[in-house]
């Protein structure tokens, strides 16, 4: 990750130990980035648009004119919302192109949407199984039993992370720091509200999710 914001890179390499087999290498550094590249052949690439030491897309277009590099696929990260930064950044090579602030599980589905459109993860798990609950990352799809369930961006990333740590009790701030923005803070209550409805929406198997005193939640499948 080509990134000179530590708290940054700290969020993400959080959000990478969700699902098994991610790691993170930092390079702080633009002009040790190819370097590092070429030396250690990562998957990925997570590249700042706007880094203190350089131009993110300048980084990009040398990555993608080296032989050594051209073919590992690149997410770029900025502040940039413009549709003409965007066009900028995939005419250049960017194989996706993350608005900040961005959350974890966004971040998660697109460097898993990447990797398999790139080959890269053609064999990793695409969704989690649990007490009759399937859920697609990559897609936000969530079924029970077989029947599609009806949840909104939140409630889908809440039972994710719950069904993905299935049999463990979550706090309230982990949960809360991987459903929302990056560097944002959420009020408390927005995360009991989703609890709610996804107990509501979960019908008889909404009993799963139990309510772990003075700390946040558990699923019991």
């Amino acid at each position: 990750m080509v990134e000179d914001d530590p708290k940054i890179v700290q969020a993400v390499e959080k959000t990478l130990t969700l699902v098994p087999g991610y790691s993170l290498e930092w390079v702080p550094d633009p002009d040790r980035a190819v370097a590092e590249v070429i030396a250690k052949k990562p998957d990925l690439v997570l590249l700042d648009v706007r880094l203190s030491g350089g131009d993110g897309r300048v980084l990009l277009q040398v990555l993608k004119e080296n032989i050594a590099t051209r073919a590992i696929p690149v997410i770029m990260l900025t502040g940039l919302a413009g549709e003409g930064d965007k066009v900028l950044g995939l005419n250049l090579g960017a194989d996706d192109y993350v608005v900040k602030p961005f959350g974890a599980m966004e971040l998660l589905a697109r460097i898993q949407a990447v990797l398999r459109r790139t080959g890269v993860g053609k064999d990793e798990r695409k969704s989690v199984s649990v007490g009759g609950l399937e859920l697609d990352v990559e897609n936000r799809r969530a079924s029970l039993e077989g029947a599609r369930l009806d949840l909104q961006p939140r409630e889908f990333e809440v039972l994710f992370l719950l069904a993905v740590n299935a049999g463990k009790s979550l706090s309230r701030e982990f949960l809360l720091e991987h459903t929302s923005a990056y560097g944002l803070r959420v009020p408390t209550r927005s995360l009991d509200t989703h609890i709610k409805n996804l107990r509501k929406k979960l019908g008889a198997k909404g009993k799963m999710i139990h309510t772990v005193s003075k700390l946040g939640y558990r699923l019991e499948p």
